[in-house]
């Protein structure tokens, strides 16, 4: 049991790396003489959903094919509110937030329509990863906890 978790960890980090290093670019600077002087490597984030500020929060959302999720605050400094709406009758999703190393920080199961309160406050400064699944879709996150 413990090999297959830690095998799907590896899978969907390395889903994700993959995706990441699909998009990135490099970027090279020059001198006037044409020599080359520096190399920078780009990496997109890994979502770039559309975000409105409302006061001074920003809320992230994202529409998929079964389901629209709503975030906000990100950047984080403990308390995280997922909005879940959309399920189709009978449907629910799963939340699970993975620290960079692959460590399963928090699991959610059978979410329904509505607002999921988190609460991070006990985890160190820096980036989660974060998976809303239904049966049909699956959409990954980016947290930044200050």
């Amino acid at each position: 049991m413990k090999t297959r978790f830690l095998f799907l960890i590896i899978i969907i980090i390395g889903v994700l790396c993959c995706r990441q290093a699909q998009a990135q670019g490099v970027g090279y600077g020059y001198d006037a003489s044409g020599n080359r002087i520096s190399r920078v490597i780009t990496m997109p984030p890994l979502k770039s959903p559309k975000s409105e500020l409302t006061g001074e929060e920003k809320v992230y959302s994202e529409v998929l094919k079964d389901f629209s999720v709503k975030i906000y605050p990100n950047p984080t400094k403990g308390e995280l509110t997922v909005e879940i709406g959309q399920l189709p009758e009978g449907k629910t999703a799963s939340l699970r937030l993975y620290d960079l190393q692959g460590k399963l920080i928090l699991q959610r199961t059978g979410l329904h329509d509505g607002s999921e309160h988190l609460n991070i406050g006990a985890q160190p400064a820096g980036i989660y990863l974060m998976t809303i699944a239904t049966q049909d879709s699956s959409t990954e996150w980016k947290i930044i906890k200050k």
